[in-house]
């Protein structure tokens, strides 16, 4: 049997107890044979020594069962040594002390078995991540309920550490998921905006062309107005003057129908003349004769006015049709004049609807070129985000190292349409500082998340600054290139 480095030079109780007895019985031995040598042979002498052999037997064999439970106590306590806390003393009746010594060690390891298993049913479920069950601790003395509580606490703590550890990994994957195709979706309006720009450009040249050709068919059309007014102006004198030819033909008919009257009337003197001359013999003879003259000239003179009546009269009729056609000439050329200046009119608002729609395209190319810079900007901004994520690391982290000439809206401010069509307007100067801030600080905390930020607090705070500080400056460029598109079609108001 193993004994402690405190008892290994000492003998165990199992032995002592042996010795006691053995040299009990030996004095006992020893004191009757005195007697027998000293008084002789007695009843005295022969019983004292059985009976205290008997005694010492039944003192070893009694002491047996205390000795039994020690050792199953020790071999218990050993078993609890190893872990197993399940083994328990029994058979302890009668055993006084020892036995109420052998049931406190029983308390003690069921509480210990207990708070054991309630530790192991508690950090069992909590490796499998179910914190419903907290530790029993009623029922446990002293510190075994004072720890068994704050084992709750930790519990519990832990418990709120694997919620937030997966609210951040449900963020982190959405956060993953969402970055990496808002990267690609922004890449890909990017190209639309790049196509759009270009066609905005087609539009505003084929805008262009209609409004040059409107502004050459608007003088067209005023100079085709000038020319329908002229000739409206002549056909109404034309009109005037064929109603007056008109109002003259008829007075020549009132005329020739007169002369006509007059002939008859010279004819029926005539020829009362001529018998009057024939009723005066040789006397009237030659007065007869002017008379013919006379009746004669008055037919010739009816004939001809005959005939000019029936000229007249034809020529009346042409002249009133040309009166009649003239009007119907002159109100078709009014009207075909009225619908040349309401055409001039719709051509003229046409002509400056083209001009205001030039405008708006325009303008409308300007937000949608400016927003395609902005689009440029927040991927430079995304790409420097993935690589702060990334440590530092990959295509994202290098494609920021870019400087502010470099990147597509460095091109575009001193290469492209920024400096052709904005390079003149307040904005365009104030935008500069925060664009080349942006890459300035992104490129500062590119560098910082390479160093131990993890444990140290001072690269931790100033790659946080230097992130907070290039948003800061972000912002101004975008709203910048808003100022410029607003400014210069200010400008052309």
């Amino acid at each position: 049997m193993r004994t402690s480095n405190v008892s290994k030079k000492f003998l165990l109780l199992r032995h002592k107890f042996i010795l006691i007895c053995g040299f009990f019985v030996v004095l006992t031995a020893l004191l009757s044979t005195a007697n027998l040598y000293l008084y002789g042979m007695n009843t005295l002498n022969i019983v004292i020594p059985v009976v205290t052999l008997l005694f010492a037997l039944y003192a070893h064999y009694d002491y047996q069962r205390p000795l039994r439970v020690l050792e199953r106590m020790r071999e218990t306590l050993s078993e609890a040594k190893k872990g197993n806390i399940h083994v328990r003393i029994t058979n302890t009746r009668g055993l006084g002390e020892i036995g109420h010594v052998a049931w406190e060690l029983n308390d003690l390891l069921d509480i210990v078995e207990t708070n054991f298993k309630e530790l192991s049913n508690t950090f069992e479920n909590t490796a499998k991540h179910q914190f419903h069950r907290d530790g029993l601790h009623d029922g446990l003395p002293g510190e075994f309920a004072v720890t068994m509580k704050n084992i709750n606490k930790a519990v519990r703590s832990m418990h709120d550490s694997y919620i937030y550890s997966r609210q951040n990994r449900l963020r982190s994957e959405l956060h993953r998921t969402n970055t990496s195709n808002l990267l690609l979706k922004l890449k890909n309006n990017q190209q639309e905006m790049v196509t759009l720009s270009e066609k905005m450009d087609d539009v505003i040249s084929i805008a262009t062309e209609n409004r040059d050709g409107a502004e050459q068919s608007r003088g067209l059309v005023k100079d085709l107005s000038c020319e329908l007014e002229s000739m409206n102006t002549r056909m109404k004198q034309m009109g005037e003057r064929a109603q007056k030819l008109g109002k003259d033909s008829v007075r020549i008919s009132e005329t020739v129908s007169m002369i006509t009257d007059i002939a008859e009337q010279t004819n029926l003197l005539a020829l009362n003349a001529a018998i009057e001359a024939a009723r005066a013999g040789e006397v009237g003879r030659g007065f007869a004769v002017v008379a013919d003259e006379v009746r004669l000239l008055a037919d010739r003179t009816r004939t001809s006015t005959s005939e000019i009546s029936g000229i007249i009269s034809s020529l009346t009729t042409q002249i009133s049709d040309m009166v009649r056609q003239t009007l119907e000439v002159e109100k078709y050329t009014q009207t075909v004049s009225d619908a040349v200046d309401n055409f001039s009119v719709n051509f003229e608002r046409v002509a400056n609807s083209s001009q205001e729609t030039i405008s708006l395209v325009s303008q409308t190319k300007d937000v949608s070129f400016a927003s395609l810079v902005k689009l440029d900007h927040i991927i430079y901004m995304q790409n420097g985000y993935i690589g702060l994520e990334q440590n530092g690391q990959g295509n994202e982290a290098h494609a920021v190292e870019v400087g502010h000439h470099d990147c597509r809206l460095g091109k575009w401010y001193y290469e492209g349409q920024g400096l052709t069509s904005f390079s003149h307007l307040p904005s365009y100067r104030r935008t500069e500082p925060y664009h080349r801030d942006v890459h300035n600080y992104v490129q500062k905390a590119m560098s910082l998340v390479t160093q131990d930020w993890m444990h140290d607090d001072e690269v931790l705070n100033a790659l946080v600054g230097a992130i907070d500080k290039a948003e800061a400056a972000s912002h101004n460029v975008v709203k910048g290139i808003s100022d410029m598109v607003d400014e210069k079609h200010r400008e052309r108001h």
